[in-house]
């Protein structure tokens, strides 16, 4: 309970940290370009005043 509490807590704080009009003051976010499972380019521009998750993930 404690612990879902807390991570709820931090999803707010996350969520707070990002809202609207305070987008004008930080700095663009860089030009990243990947590509999706069908094999098309996907830049970051395209998703530009929406909200994106990127997971980077790797096995070693």
């Amino acid at each position: 309970m404690v612990r879902a509490l807390s991570t709820l807590i931090a999803l707010g704080t996350l969520f707070l940290a990002a809202a609207p009009g305070e987008t004008a003051t930080r700095p663009k976010a860089p030009r990243i370009v990947g590509l999706t499972l069908e094999g098309k380019r996907v830049n970051l521009a395209q998703f530009r005043g929406k909200p994106v998750f990127i997971n980077v993930w790797s096995s070693w």
